[in-house]
């Protein structure tokens, strides 16, 4: 069986590659700019992008099933508007060639942003209603990407699977990812304080599995919430000093002060040129993370058992010391 992956060059979109290896599948990977992730692995190699039709259709040729991958993500809003571009159009362009193509089965890979986190009283699972155009710029294109993916499928026979993944860490982080970046700096002494709150965190290995495992047992029409633990701040600052050694940040500061200070943050990365350390979406996102994700529906489906955090913290910083991002030391 042959599978295309679309946005196969990120941090989830090469692990699938490597899963699907794993598991003996024919592999057609489109990337956009940046293969490093992609080169020592057997698959086919395509350049484009979603955006274009005519790279989809020499990716999708003669393919099975289309994992799509690619997306932009943002914490900063969409100036340009590529993010809601890349996340609504790239969906629909991915069902319009691939019905053309006549593929099977489309597994999108969309985000627990694309529905409400509030209120926590209420446990969070698949049926959770989806964010609207007053949402943040990255949560509103993820919640229309699902929608135009799983209404134009209903009138076609190509079956459509939806999967929700929390935040994602490990290896393979080549870019790296945001979260990633957020590691690192706690591994290099560049968190200073740490914000109240927390996030679910699921290993990008366990996200990938799943995935694969979708293929043969996702069922059309369905989503599934692929969740890992949730972890306050705190505790994930602990859990990096238990795993590295490294001094790690217990000073705790409340929202008010983090809203107070962004717009010192926001001139700093204007001055220096860099993505800002936090933004208003990111301090929403942290507030608004929902304590009890229940992902009991992919662990019967898709056989989606997350494993502990520490073991996935080790890995990550293993990685990244045997790719000489960061000194052992």
């Amino acid at each position: 069986m042959k599978i295309a992956v679309t946005g196969a060059s990120g941090h989830i979109g090469n692990v699938v590659c490597r899963q699907l290896l794993e598991e003996g599948y024919n592999v057609n990977a489109l990337y956009n700019k940046d293969q490093r992730s992609l080169e020592d692995l057997n698959i086919n190699l395509f350049q484009g992008s979603v955006l274009n039709k005519s790279d989809l259709e020499h990716l999708i040729d003669g393919v099975d099933v289309v994992i799509h991958c690619a997306a932009i993500i943002s914490i900063d809003g969409d100036p340009q508007g590529i993010v809601f571009k890349t996340n609504t159009e790239g969906p629909k362009n991915i069902l319009d060639v691939s019905i053309q193509k006549e593929v099977k089965k489309i597994i999108h890979i969309s985000s627990v942003h694309a529905v409400t986190e509030i209120p926590h009283s209420v446990p969070y699972d698949e049926c959770r209603p989806y964010k609207n155009m007053g949402s943040s710029a990255y949560d509103y294109s993820k919640a229309q990407g699902e929608q135009i993916l799983l209404h134009g499928s209903k009138n076609n026979p190509i079956e459509v699977i939806v999967l929700r993944p929390s935040c994602v860490i490990g290896p393979y982080d080549f870019k790296p990812s945001k979260m990633g970046s957020a590691l690192l700096d706690f591994y290099n002494g560049k968190v200073p304080f740490i914000p109240e709150g927390g996030y679910n965190l699921v290993d990008i290995r366990d996200v990938a599995s799943s995935t694969v495992n979708a293929i043969e047992h996702g069922k059309d029409g369905e989503i599934y919430l692929l969740s890992g633990k949730y972890v306050n701040f705190k505790e994930l600052s602990q859990a990096i000093h238990n795993v590295t050694g490294k001094k790690t940040p217990n000073l705790t500061i409340p929202y008010w002060v983090m809203k107070g200070i962004l717009p010192f943050v926001s001139l700093h990365a204007k001055i220096t040129k860099s993505a800002p350390s936090f933004t208003k979406e990111s301090i929403e996102a942290i507030r608004n993370g929902h304590p009890n994700m229940n992902h009991a529906k992919a662990k019967v489906v898709l056989n989606h058992n997350p494993r502990p955090l520490e073991e996935t913290l080790r890995d990550f910083f293993n990685w990244q010391i045997e790719n000489k991002v960061i000194s052992a030391s």
